[in-house]
């Protein structure tokens, strides 16, 4: 997997991923949880290193990005960035004379303290990618293959990420959950779907929770919405009352390893979607807290 293949499997592009596996550029906490779902691994340390990298950098900003460097570098003028009192200095240079120096000596009188290297300002996220690369490699996965599959519910569909909006379930933990319990519906989206005598079929595809789910429309009571995931988990609910009705959840770290599959009461028709796609398609209109 590249970093193409990369971003065409998350919500973020494929400049954004070199920014953050190469240490130029600290990731959002949904990349975070995107990498975590690709990677099968829980993102509680993931975030959690995340925030001491944060921790590290001035006043909660980002670090500069490479090009900037490069080009203050260029023109010769150091850029104005504030020290990380928590970084380890950089050794101070041999002097080809021969000479020695104090670590220590202050800079002569009337001349500016001299200002952190583009080492020192960039090694914390550096430390950052790294830690991505541990986490995929405990997963045989390279760094250069990381990553959250397909691409996430796009910005304007999605909440931005935050410790308070966190999911009560991520991935496998939501196999046979229901998606309004698990606060999963928040942000999800019509990956894949289908229409058979009527009845509107959609997968549904939860960036959030790394989940996905069956839901019909139109349809009749005994019709049958089923959801199938990785391991061939499978998940299936039908109609009770009304006209619609959601399966439980399976594990979706992105949306084209599920499908959604509608079997009709009458005559035991079953229709299937494609696997998802990585783009959205236009949802039915339903409301979904209703089972």
């Amino acid at each position: 997997m590249t970093l193409a293949t990369l971003a065409g499997r998350t919500s973020y592009s494929k400049s954004s991923w070199g920014r953050y596996l190469s240490g130029k550029a600290l990731p959002p906490r949904q990349a975070v949880r995107e990498f975590a779902q690709a990677v099968s691994v829980k993102p509680d340390r993931l975030l959690l290193l995340l925030e001491i990298a944060e921790r590290g950098q001035p006043d909660g900003k980002p670090p500069e990005s490479a090009d900037s460097v490069e080009r203050s570098d260029a023109s010769g003028t150091p850029p104005t960035v504030a020290s990380d009192p928590d970084s380890d200095p950089d050794p101070e240079p041999v002097p080809s004379t021969g000479t020695s120096v104090a670590p220590d000596a202050a800079p002569p009188r009337g001349q500016p303290p001299k200002q952190p290297t583009a080492s020192a300002r960039l090694r914390r996220p550096r430390r950052w990618s790294l830690a991505l690369g541990a986490a995929a490699t405990g997963v045989g996965v390279a760094v250069g293959l990381l990553a959250g599959m397909l691409i996430g519910a796009p910005a304007s569909q999605g909440e931005p990420m935050t410790r308070g909006s966190l999911t009560k379930c991520s991935g496998f933990e939501c196999r046979n959950k229901d998606s309004q319990r698990m606060e999963c519906h928040i942000g999800v989206w019509t990956a894949a779907a289908a229409k058979v005598d009527g009845v509107h079929l959609e997968l549904r595809y939860s960036p959030r929770c790394g989940a996905a789910w069956a839901r019909i429309t139109e349809g009749q009571i005994g019709d049958t919405a089923r959801v199938e995931g990785p391991h061939n988990h499978s998940a299936a609910r039908s109609i009770t009352y009304d006209r619609d009705t959601y399966s439980p959840m399976v594990e979706a770290p992105y949306p084209a390893a599920a499908r959604a599959c509608v079997v009709l009461k009458d005559g035991g028709k079953e229709v299937c979607t494609p696997h998802g796609g990585p783009s959205p398609l236009p949802a039915a209109v339903t409301d979904e807290s209703k089972p």
